[in-house]
C-alpha cells in the first residue's frame, strides 16, 4: 500500500477487500477511525503494513472475525480467534426461543444449562436478558473454554463455566432449561464447506456421519436431568427438524416446535420432558 492519508488508506482497502463491509471493518480495526471519518491525516506506515496482511490473509479465506478478534452477537462483544465456533446470526434465534421459554416458566431463578457453549455466545445472551436464571455452560474444548471464561468476564456476568465432556456431565440439581447449538455438519458435507469455515474447529462442526451425532447423545443423557416440564432447545442443520425431532420422542420428549430463522429455515427444535401423569406430544 502506498497511501499517504486516512482517506487514500480507505479507498486502497475498499478496493483490495472483498466487501465494503469488510473493507470498513478491517480499517476501522486497524486505525481506530471509522471510514466516515476517514481525512487528510497521514497514513502511518505501520498502519499501511498491518492492513496489507490482513487483506491478503483475509483473500485466503482466513475468517474477517478471526482477524478482528472480536465479534458481535446478540448485541454483546465477543472475543473469537482459533480453536473457537464464530458466533453467527442464525443462533440468535436458539437465544430468542430460549428466552420465550423461560418467560412461560413460573420459575423464580429457573436453572440454565448451555451444552457445547463455545465462545459462550448462547450463555451470555441468555443471562444477560434474563438476570434471574442460573445460567451453567458446559463445554469440551480447552481452547473454546479458554474464549469462554474470557467472554463470561468481558460481559460482566455471573455465568458458571465447566470444562468437559457432556457425555459425562451431570448437573447437580434438576435443570429446567437446556439449550445447545451442537456440532451438527454431517462428514460428508465437509468438502463443501466455505472455506472460511476450513479454520474454525472441526470439532465444533463434526457432528459424525450423519450429523446426528450429538442430538443422540444430548436426549439420551439428559431427558434425565430436566426437570419434568423442563425445556430442551437444539439448534440444528438444515433439513434436520423431522430426524431431530424423531430422535427427541424416542426418548420421551413431548411437545415438541420448531423455531425459524429470519430467512425462514428452520434452526431451532424446541422439546420439553414429560410432566408425570401426563403424555403430550
Amino acid at each position: 500500500m502506498v497511501a499517504e492519508t486516512l482517506k487514500e488508506l480507505y479507498e486502497e482497502t475498499l478496493s483490495a477487500a472483498p466487501t465494503s463491509f469488510e473493507a470498513g471493518e478491517l480499517f476501522t480495526h486497524v486505525t481506530g477511525v471509522k471510514p466516515l471519518d476517514a481525512d487528510t491525516r497521514p497514513a502511518e506506515p505501520k498502519q499501511r503494513q498491518q492492513l496489507e496482511t490482513l487483506l491478503k490473509r483475509r483473500g485466503g479465506g482466513y475468517p474477517l472475525q478471526y482477524l478482528l478478534g472480536e465479534w458481535e452477537f446478540y448485541s454483546l462483544p465477543f472475543k473469537v480467534g482459533p480453536g473457537v465456533l464464530i458466533p453467527r446470526q442464525d443462533t440468535e434465534t436458539l437465544v430468542d426461543a430460549a428466552l420465550g421459554a423461560l418467560r412461560t416458566m413460573a420459575v423464580p431463578e429457573p436453572q440454565v444449562l448451555d451444552l457445547c457453549s463455545g465462545s459462550g455466545c448462547v450463555a451470555i445472551a441468555v443471562k444477560h436478558e434474563h438476570p434471574a436464571a442460573a445460567v451453567t455452560a458446559q463445554e469440551f474444548s480447552p481452547e473454546a473454554y479458554s474464549y469462554l471464561t474470557q467472554n463470561i468476564a468481558l460481559n460482566g456476568l455471573e455465568i458458571t463455566p465447566h470444562l468437559s465432556d457432556l457425555r459425562e456431565y451431570t448437573h447437580p440439581v434438576p435443570v429446567d432449561l437446556i439449550v445447545s447449538n451442537p456440532p451438527y455438519i454431517p462428514q460428508s458435507q465437509f468438502r463443501d464447506l466455505q472455506a472460511e469455515v476450513g479454520f474454525e474447529p472441526l470439532a465444533a462442526l463434526d457432528g459424525g456421519e450423519d450429523g446426528l451425532y450429538y442430538f443422540r447423545a444430548i436426549a439420551r443423557r439428559f431427558k434425565e436431568q430436566l426437570r419434568p416440564g423442563g425445556a430442551l432447545l437444539l439448534e440444528i442443520g438444515m433439513e434436520q427438524e423431522e430426524e431431530v425431532a424423531a430422535i427427541l420422542r424416542e426418548n420421551n420428549f413431548e411437545r415438541i416446535t420448531f423455531h425459524k430463522d429470519l430467512n425462514g429455515i428452520v434452526r431451532v427444535v424446541e422439546s420439553h420432558s414429560p410432566i408425570k401423569g401426563t403424555s403430550l406430544s
